[in-house]
């Protein structure tokens, strides 16, 4: 029986399942349930509101992506996070096995309606899983690669989920955090969290309020505790940044029906630009992102 079949099989023992999904949130804290609460509100706004098929973001979002294109095909990945599920779908037309994984129950039905309804041809390589990336219902040494995009800043205990990452991950297994907020950006965007007129929803993600956002040592030392090998650290947006933050105040504040897009060009000659200035020591420190490849 191919490893992914045996997968389901297992999740049918220790899990819940309702209508095609796998549920598994044995307990929550209240920081949890404010997460959830706020993303069951805008999982169908994020992929405008993050902008993510801009220049600027398919860029770095393909980056990450091509390390995991670099395993062989039978692999099965887990995305922890999956949000809109932009991502999701890339890697299942390349032919890969992927668990499509969030704590809220509304996002993953949401993703799970779009795949059903537009891409029915990849439902034999996929599987909805609502749960807390700090406790997952796998056996150990499992996954071939686990990746995030700007997931991880929202954990409440990120010792526990990397812990848990490198549990169910094969030896050699890949762990990508992607679009992690840097200090610099953490700090930028907390002078304007006062505005209300800045503000999309009435409600907050706890996660975006109060963390302090990464630096390079993070993800080398404190984050990951020395469980694994670094193998790319990258700093992400620099004009880049301050472009595509300008661009989403102009439109919050001035109530504007459809969200600014620039041309494509301009986007690509700021980005070979940040490309240049981030190489620089001390400028860069005005990264916004960063991406981390880890290998266990």
């Amino acid at each position: 029986m191919p490893k992914f079949e045996e997968i389901k099989i297992y999740l049918q023992q220790k899990t819940k399942y309702r209508q095609g999904i796998f549920y598994y949130l044995p307990s929550l804290t209240d920081f949890q349930k404010k997460e959830i609460n706020f993303h069951d509100k805008i999982h169908q706004d994020e992929e405008e509101i993050h902008q993510l098929n801009t220049v600027r973001n398919k860029f770095y979002h393909n980056y990450f992506k091509k390390y995991l294109y670099k395993l062989p095909k039978n692999s099965i990945f887990l995305e922890i996070g999956s949000g809109s599920g932009f991502d999701a779908l890339d890697i299942l037309k390349k032919g890969y096995n992927l668990i499509i994984s969030d704590i809220s129950s509304e996002t993953i039905k949401s993703i799970k309606d779009k795949i059903d309804c537009q891409f029915p041809q990849y439902k034999n390589q996929v599987i909805y899983l609502v749960a807390d990336g700090q406790n997952l219902p796998f056996k150990n040494n499992l996954i071939d690669a686990v990746f995030m995009v700007a997931s991880l800043h929202h954990f409440e205990n990120q010792q526990d989920l990397i812990s848990e990452t490198n549990r169910i991950l094969k030896k050699d297994g890949l762990m990508i955090f992607a679009m992690e907020p840097s200090k610099f950006m953490m700090r930028f965007t907390k002078l304007f969290t006062k505005s209300k007129s800045l503000r999309i929803h009435n409600g907050h993600s706890e996660a975006d309020e109060t963390h302090l956002g990464y630096s390079k040592k993070d993800f080398k030392s404190s984050i990951i505790n020395n469980q694994s090998l670094v193998i790319k650290a990258k700093r992400v947006w620099l004009t880049l940044g301050f472009l595509h933050y300008a661009l989403e105040a102009i439109f919050r504040l001035f109530k504007l029906k459809k969200r600014i897009k620039i041309f494509k060009i301009i986007e690509w000659i700021l980005l070979i630009f940040d490309e240049f200035l981030l190489y620089i020591p001390l400028i860069n420190k005005l990264n916004w992102h960063w991406i981390v490849v880890y290998k266990k």
